[in-house]
C-alpha cells in the first residue's frame, strides 16, 4: 500500500500540468490532427497508434524532460519513497493521458476495440521508452522520438532492408524498429498477437526499471 500511495503522489504532482502547462494544447492539437486524418482515409488502427505513441511521448516530456523536473528527482527521494515508485508515478503520468487521447481519437474515428486496445499497448511501451529517453537527455530526447514514431514508427524492418544495397543507416533503423516499441509490430495486437501485446508489457516494464535506476544515480550525483 505504501508503494501505490508514493505512486500516486507522483502522478498527483504531475497532473495539474495538462491544464497549467501548453501540455493539454498539445494533446488537443495533437488529437486534432489525427481526428482529421482518420477522417479522411487513415485506417483507425494507425490513428490509434499514433495517439498511443506520440501521445505517451508528449507526457514522458512533460513528466520528466525539464531540467528543472529531473533535478527535482533528488527533492522527491528525501521524501519516504523509493525510486521505482518515483518511476512509476512518472510512467502513469505519461501514460494516462495517452490512453485519454487514443480512446478520444478512436471513438472520433470510428470505434474499434482492437484498434483502442493496440493504441493503450504502445502508449504503455512507447511511455517507458519515452521516459528514459527524456531522463537521459531530456526534452532534445522527446523531440527526436516524437519524429522517428511519427516518420518510420509503423514502418516494418523488412521495407528498409528489402533492397539490393540497405546501407548501414537503413540497417540501424530496421534494427531499431524490429527491437524497439515500433508500431508495425503494434499494429499486429488488434488481430490477436499475443508475441506483440508481451513484447510491449516487456518494454513499458523494462522502460520504468531503467528509469528508477537512472532517478536512483541522479539522486546520489546531488549535493
Amino acid at each position: 500500500m505504501h508503494f501505490l500511495r508514493c505512486v500516486l503522489a507522483e502522478w498527483t504532482l504531475v497532473r495539474p500540468r495538462l491544464s497549467r502547462t501548453r501540455f493539454g494544447v498539445w494533446l488537443l492539437f495533437l488529437g486534432t490532427a489525427l481526428i482529421w486524418v482518420g477522417r479522411r482515409g487513415a485506417d483507425p488502427i494507425g490513428v490509434a497508434l499514433q495517439a498511443g505513441a506520440l501521445g505517451a511521448v508528449l507526457g514522458a516530456a512533460f513528466a520528466a524532460g525539464s531540467s528543472a523536473d529531473r533535478a527535482a528527482l533528488a527533492i522527491a527521494l528525501a521524501h519516504p519513497t523509493t525510486p521505482f515508485a518515483v518511476a512509476t508515478g512518472r510512467w502513469l503520468a505519461a501514460l494516462i493521458p495517452a490512453a485519454g487521447l487514443t480512446i478520444g481519437c478512436s471513438i472520433a474515428v470510428g470505434w474499434e476495440t482492437s484498434a483502442a486496445l493496440a493504441g493503450l499497448a504502445a502508449a504503455a511501451a512507447v511511455a517507458g521508452c519515452a521516459l528514459t529517453a527524456v531522463l537521459l537527455g531530456g526534452n532534445g530526447a522527446a523531440l527526436v522520438l516524437f519524429i522517428c514514431m511519427t516518420i518510420a514508427g509503423a514502418v516494418p524492418p523488412e521495407a528498409l532492408v528489402g533492397v539490393a544495397h540497405p546501407g548501414a543507416v537503413r540497417l540501424t533503423v530496421a534494427s531499431a524498429l524490429e527491437l524497439g516499441p515500433a508500431l508495425w509490430r503494434y499494429r499486429e495486437i488488434a488481430t490477436g498477437s499475443a508475441g506483440a501485446v508481451l513484447h510491449a508489457a516487456a518494454w513499458a516494464a523494462l522502460g520504468v526499471v531503467v528509469a528508477s535506476g537512472l532517478v536512483r544515480r541522479r539522486a546520489r550525483r546531488a549535493p
